[in-house]
């Protein structure tokens, strides 16, 4: 099935939770997990938000489906010890509503601590102004922020460790250059060694293989992702 045959039935009740943990490297233990927005069909067809997106810009309901996750997530969260993350975009940055469909889903919550928000190193840095008020509201509430997509496109590492945020990714096509380009090598290791100066976490994405790992912790990165560790899976 093609994702153009399920648009005339779209349903936000399609869109779950796929959850990928971020592991400690250190400790071989689970630090967090992603909780990434899937499209399931009713044949059990799986499509990723780059294959449904537009369904949902189509309908205008992008709130909806942060609020579908960020919902489906905490429910499935909620009597589980696990920290977790969704991800928002530039636009629920700005929805002046986002922060208080937060608190309400919090209102009750247990540890909302465990709760983190994503957003990319672009988004931020275009709206600079926009993200720290959007930061200080989230601390009020407890909710950590990560940043995701660094050095996905030049950014400067001095605007991007002054952030208020709890912890920043690694693009991956940076991580898949430390085999092979020294230059990236000592880009990475210099921005972790500010980052850990700051008390910012580090986490590696797209890790896939033992080498790309052993090579993290020699540049003394703590946490990464990828399919190296786990697939996005509908259950834990």
């Amino acid at each position: 099935m093609h994702i153009k045959e399920v648009t005339d039935n779209f349903s936000l009740d399609r869109i779950v939770p796929f959850f990928q943990p971020i592991m400690d490297i250190s400790h071989e233990t689970v630090w967090r997990f992603e909780c990434l927005a899937r499209l399931v069909t009713p044949d059990e067809q799986t499509f990723v938000p780059s294959e449904f997106l537009h369904i949902i810009e189509q309908q205008a309901c992008i709130s909806q489906l942060t609020e579908t996750i960020l919902n489906r997530s905490a429910n499935y969260f909620r009597d589980l010890n696990a920290a977790w993350n969704i991800n928002i975009n530039e636009q629920d940055m700005l929805n002046p509503d986002l922060i208080q469909t937060l608190a309400e889903a919090l209102h009750d919550y247990p540890n909302p601590k465990r709760i983190g928000l994503e957003l990319t190193a672009a988004v931020v840095l275009e709206n600079v102004d926009s993200f720290e008020t959007f930061a200080a509201q989230c601390r009020d509430l407890n909710i950590a922020i990560y940043i995701d997509h660094f050095g996905a496109t030049p950014s400067n590492i001095n605007s991007i460790l002054s952030l208020p945020v709890n912890g920043i990714k690694i693009a991956g096509g940076l991580i898949s250059q430390l085999m092979e380009n020294q230059q990236t090598y000592e880009f990475v290791e210099h921005f972790t060694n500010l980052a850990k100066q700051k008390e910012i976490s580090v986490v590696a994405v797209h890790v896939e293989d033992w080498a790309t790992l052993e090579k993290l912790k020699e540049l003394g990165i703590q946490y990464a992702q990828g399919y190296y560790f786990s697939m996005p899976k509908p259950n834990l």
